[in-house]
């Protein structure tokens, strides 16, 4: 039952890393470089046919994947069950994946906004006011709150030494921390990604620490590998992005030139990734 749940972390790791990618394909690719825009652009009860897909499929994911890596990370370590210490964190991971979905849920009311905004007109008034801050503050900070918060705490207790997937942490690490950094650009919230990053670099030092504070042997683990390379990623985002595109320019605000985000992110996952390949030779790991 341990090693099945070791081989379907690495895929709930790649879900979460790259299920948002969803609109870049749809909504991007498709529909404005191909101009298939009804397909994410569609009014269904004034709500996007893209809002319904997020809200409906690729927020329940999310939530599943994060849950069943909190499941992988605190299984028994031994047979014979859960000490209770052990039990006590698992459920605050559990309540951290909970928090994640409830901050997606509140994020919905930016389809009012939406529709006030686009179709409507409305960009102002205590009422609209209120309904942007509920979307673009309050979700914001719940959602990435509990995002981060369950990352690290998955980074700092998950057990020692899991060696195997090594290569796909860093690949998934360098992928998520360009994800998440390109993700808050567009949510015009890149003073809360730092804030939110030292909780993963809080986590990663701390899982170094477990290691006996052994570079080497951090380096060799899943965790560690990924929440390192999430954790300098995110910062790295923002200063190769600002110095490519002259500024926090919003990827949708782009139009046709939104490919080059495209463009960006392959060439930073790919340099992302050979750096960590040559960290790994360099200290003699070959897993």
């Amino acid at each position: 039952m341990r090693n099945k749940l070791d081989r379907q972390l690495i895929w709930w790791i790649l879900i979460v890393c790259f299920a948002y990618h969803y609109k870049v394909i749809a909504c991007g690719f498709f529909g404005v470089v191909l101009g298939y825009s009804g397909l994410c652009g569609t009014l269904v009860h004034g709500i996007t046919t893209n809002h319904w897909f997020e809200t409906l499929v690729y927020c329940p994911l999310m939530w599943f994947a994060m849950n069943e890596i909190n499941e992988t990370v605190f299984f028994p370590e031994k047979k014979g069950g859960y000490n209770l210490r052990r039990l006590r964190t698992k459920r605050i991971g559990q309540l951290l994946c909970a928090l994640y979905l409830f901050g997606m849920g509140v994020h919905v009311t930016n389809t009012i906004e939406i529709y006030s905004r686009v179709h409507l007109g409305i960009e102002e008034g205590a009422l609209y006011d209120q309904i942007y801050w509920i979307d673009e503050d309050l979700s914001h900070w719940i959602q990435f709150g509990a995002f981060f918060l369950a990352m690290s705490w998955f980074v700092a207790f998950d057990r020692l030494d899991r060696t195997h997937g090594s290569y796909v942490a860093i690949f998934t690490g360098v992928a998520h921390g360009l994800e998440r950094g390109i993700g808050v650009i567009e949510g015009n919230s890149s003073g809360m990604a730092i804030v939110l990053c030292s909780f993963i670099i809080i986590a990663t030092v701390y899982r170094w620490y477990r290691h006996d504070q052994n570079f080497k042997r951090a380096w060799a683990d899943f965790f560690f590998r990924h929440g390192l390379t999430f954790a300098l990623c995110i910062p790295l985002t923002f200063l190769s992005y600002s110095w490519t595109f002259g500024g926090m320019v919003q990827p949708s605000h782009m139009g046709n030139d939104a490919w080059k985000v495209v463009a960006f992110s392959a060439l930073f996952i790919g340099v992302g990734f050979f750096v960590g390949l040559g960290i790994d030779r360099a200290l003699g790991n070959r897993n």
